[in-house]
């Protein structure tokens, strides 16, 4: 698939990946506002998070300036250079982040004879997970169906396996897994390494995601 940014719409997309990420972390619904949504998380230094799906000058200078616990983040599908104007100093903006989307295609998953990989669901989540011979776990991941999306999350490998190609291989079963319960659309949020690992892979920017919270 050509990395085309115009092929996904940037709110939509937006949209599924907030309902996707409060199922894969087990958190309530997004709330719909008027920027984009509200996702309550009632942990001390993750009280709630506000998604602005759409940059609007107004509505964020708004929105940052009513908001001042401690604990509260923000998520604004524009860049840094963007954002940042309208953030006053008690917010701490966090690393580059990449909204991404893909059309899923059926593949085959490629068996690692070091390694076992399992499936699982409960509800509308699936976690993959590669073990060791060890029992130890070398690679994990979720997605979430929603809408006809999946929302991938949590994809992890950890250090002393990688470069193995186990994140591909994970990545592929939780997609074949998606497109089995009707999902045709892949949506996550990743970091600035991840993003040039999901571009080779097929992945498309959608938009930059620039996080930032009041510490």
């Amino acid at each position: 698939m050509e990395n085309n940014q115009c092929a996904f719409n940037q709110m939509a997309t937006a949209e599924a990946w907030a309902r996707g990420w409060t199922l894969t972390r087990g958190k309530s619904h997004p709330v719909t506002q008027t920027y984009g949504c509200k996702i309550d998380l009632g942990a001390p230094n993750h009280l709630e998070r506000h998604v602005v799906t759409n940059f609007d000058a107004q509505a964020l200078h708004a929105l940052t300036t009513s908001l001042t616990v401690p604990g509260t983040w923000l998520k604004v599908c524009a860049s840094p250079e963007t954002v940042t104007p309208f953030l006053r100093d008690i917010w701490q903006v966090q690393p580059p982040e990449y909204l991404m989307a893909v059309a899923l295609r059926q593949a085959a998953v490629i068996a690692h004879n070091d390694y076992r990989l399992s499936i699982r669901t409960s509800g509308a989540v699936t976690d993959a997970e590669f073990t060791d011979k060890d029992g130890q776990v070398a690679a994990k991941g979720r997605v979430a169906q929603s809408n006809g999306c999946a929302i991938f999350d949590q994809i992890v490998t950890e250090p002393e396996h990688q470069r193995k190609g186990l994140g591909r291989i994970i990545m592929t079963a939780l997609s074949n897994h998606s497109i089995a319960n009707e999902s045709n659309t892949g949506v996550l949020v990743a970091t600035e390494d991840g993003r040039a690992l999901y571009t080779s892979m097929g992945w498309t920017v959608v938009s930059p995601v620039t996080a930032a919270v009041i510490a």
